[in-house]
């Protein structure tokens, strides 16, 4: 007789699944005949969609396993793009959600172009298929429930970062969706989720643009609805400020913040010194593996603001303009902010690179400009800006509002001070020098006299004069190094010539001339290493200045002690000034404009990096929101309020809608 199992025993009954994921296995395995009932169909997309086990599936499958179910992704594909026609929302967001998860990891594979549309479409019916395709997207971001038009919103960025290699793309590009993603900004409820209406804009327009046409950045150089900028640069400036946060996790910079090494310090005696070798050694170990994941995924959206700068003036003024109410820190605040944490941090990987030189990008662009100039030193556009310290040595430590320019100035000294390196990277340098020469000619121009510790430039300026003479071996095989030693040298001519012009006071321009003495020979071992002449040229100048001097000292030692104090030195600066002849250099203060030809290699590289950011963003759901709404910005410094039928006056204009007082 059999015994008897106890009822107490516990029996393992096999794990549940949706049964959406029993359908994916049906469809997707070897051998898998394609569904003829419809109601195979009409199942699949009314149950709810389930991203991740579609993805899981896909991913098993190589690219030449796809070619041959290539009649199963079609068919997928067909039916998915009929359903998002449906009147039934839930079946719209599940044809989205498949949709999306489809073209990912169809696109993922080692496809050629032609490959990649064979199998998700089919040459001879991409037209039609995938028009329609794009077609409905734009439709459902337009017309669709707050829920749908996100999703559509997610789904239409997915899908073009993974596209972008390939012809699909311009499905998107010849598809004009600027004024659906205008109109997601603009609405109050879509407003959240700004940061992906932008980023996909930038996107769009960064295509090709300096190829063939690309109508987005028409539209982007058209635009003038200040409303939606304001929108999109408050976007900026949290995401700005979200990612300056992650640096600060890792690192405390604060002037009064609390310090792991200053703490460890304290501690006497030889075990515990030791101890606290290791502790730093570990701690240091941590942080820079911590940084070496940095800058964040969100900081794709510095592409699109780097477009929209170049394209549009007015958008310039309005990102430096805009102020959040009650708040010290201006969303530009918090993109100089980031900026300075991507500047010290440049040299980590080429990512950090990557965003580092278009965030100078955006810098050289509005100092260029007259007009963004003068409201970069317009009290009214002042700004409190958290700037790096969290590498030695750090710059003065100022509380409070400051002039945007200072800030953008103290950036640009991180960035020359803490990267210099054998494998220098030049095209990073000559960006940054340049648009210190361009901020000193624009304060020269407009005779303003800033309050600044200018100390500070001068000596990042000669310390990396110095860092080249000595590594002049390494360096002089390097592309456009003796660019970069010129135009430092320009910066400190400029300086010299012009500094009444700038410099707060009398004390700034004589340090400037103390920085110069206390160099010694540095200029003339400058020029033996890289075999440079001093004749009519900037060399010449600093070099003839220098000598003045040092003449001047010798003479004053011969009746002295021979020992001269920094009091002594001062005196004989000031003294020196009438027997001292500057040379002047024509063109001096005179820059060529920025262009972005200059920059196609690197705009093109970037344009990459930010696809595959924001492609993993996606996929890991950490989009971030703006929590925004109208009566947290302020008007601008011209007092211009915001109109809420600016963007709809804007889409009148594009067709979109028919104008306000239009009969119904």
């Amino acid at each position: 007789m059999a015994a008897l199992e106890s009822p107490l025993v516990r029996v393992e009954r096999g794990s549940l699944q949706p049964k959406i994921i029993g359908l994916y296995q049906l469809l997707f395995k070897e051998g898998a005949k394609l569904p003829e009932s419809d109601g195979f169909w009409v199942e699949f997309f009314i149950l709810k969609a389930i991203p991740s086990a579609l993805s899981v599936i896909l991913a098993e499958f190589s690219a030449e396993d796809l070619l041959q179910i290539q009649y199963i992704v079609r068919a997928v594909f067909t039916r998915a793009v009929k359903a998002l026609s449906d009147s039934n929302p839930a079946i719209v967001a599940n044809a989205l959600d498949t949709l999306t998860i489809l073209i990912r990891e169809v696109l993922a594979k080692q496809f050629t172009s032609s490959e990649a549309i064979t199998v998700l479409v089919g040459l001879d019916r991409v037209d039609r298929e995938y028009t329609e395709f794009v077609n409905d997207l734009e439709r459902i971001m337009r017309t669709g429930s707050i829920d749908l038009r996100v999703n559509a919103l997610r789904a239409t960025l997915s899908t073009v970062c993974c596209t972008y290699k390939t012809s699909l793309i311009n499905f998107f590009i010849q598809r004009d969706l600027f004024p659906v993603l205008v109109q997601i900004i603009y609405d109050d409820a879509t407003t959240p989720h700004t940061f992906e209406a932008f980023v996909l804009l930038g996107i769009l327009s960064n295509y090709d643009k300096l190829e063939v046409y690309n109508p987005y950045q028409t539209r982007l150089s058209d635009f003038v609805d200040e409303s939606v900028m304001q929108k999109i640069v408050v976007a900026i400036g949290m995401t700005c400020k979200e990612g300056r946060e992650q640096y600060i996790t890792i690192a405390d910079d604060a002037a009064d913040g609390f310090s792991l090494e200053s703490m460890l310090s304290s501690y006497s005696g030889f075990a515990k010194r030791a101890r606290t070798a290791l502790l730093l050694q570990d701690t240091e170990l941590n942080a820079n593996n911590a940084f070496a994941s940095l800058p964040p995924l969100s900081a794709s959206i510095l592409l699109a603001t780097c477009n929209f700068v170049h394209a549009n003036k007015y958008f310039s003024q309005v990102l430096i303009e805009t102020k959040n109410v009650a708040q010290e820190e201006t969303p530009f605040g918090s993109y100089i902010s980031l900026s300075s944490y991507l500047l010290q941090h440049q040299h980590r990987s080429e990512r950090h690179a990557s965003y580092a030189r278009i965030a100078l990008l955006v810098y050289r662009i509005l100092v260029e400009d007259a007009i963004s100039m003068q409201k970069l030193v317009s009290i009214e556009c002042r700004s409190s800006m958290r700037l790096c310290r969290q590498r030695q040595p750090s710059l003065p430590y100022v509380k409070g509002e400051r002039f945007l320019v200072e800030g953008m100035l103290d950036a640009l000294i991180g960035a020359v001070g803490h990267n210099m390196k054998k494998s220098m990277d030049v095209p990073m340098y000559i960006l940054a020098i340049g648009t210190i020469h361009r901020i000193i000619s624009q304060l020269k121009r407009l005779r303003v006299r800033l309050k600044y510790h200018w100390s500070e430039l001068w000596k990042s300026i000669f310390s990396l004069l110095r860092f080249m003479t000595v590594s002049s071996k390494h360096l002089g095989g390097i592309q456009g190094v003796r660019v970069l030693i010129d135009d430092t040298l320009r910066v400190l001519v400029l300086a010299f010539s012009a500094g009444e012009s700038f410099l707060s006071g009398a004390a700034d321009y004589d340090d400037l001339f103390y920085k110069l003495i206390e160099t010694g020979d540095l200029l003339g071992k400058l020029s033996t290493a890289y075999d440079m002449t001093r004749e009519n040229s900037s060399i010449g100048t600093l070099m003839s200045i220098s000598e003045h001097y040092h003449n001047l000292i010798k003479e004053r030692s011969m009746f002295s002690s021979g020992h001269l104090t920094s009091e002594l030195v001062s005196d004989i600066i000031k003294s020196g000034y009438d027997t001292l002849s500057i040379s002047a250099q024509q063109g001096i203060d005179y820059w060529d404009r920025y262009r972005e030809s200059d920059e196609r290699v690197f705009l093109k590289r970037v344009g990459w990096q930010a696809v595959a950011d924001a492609q993993e963003l996606l996929g890991r759901g950490l989009l971030p929101s703006v929590v925004h709404s109208s009566s947290k910005v302020t008007t601008n410094g011209n007092g211009h309020s915001i109109n809420p039928d600016g963007p709809r006056r804007t889409l009148e204009r594009l067709g979109e809608v028919a104008p306000k007082d239009a009969a119904s």
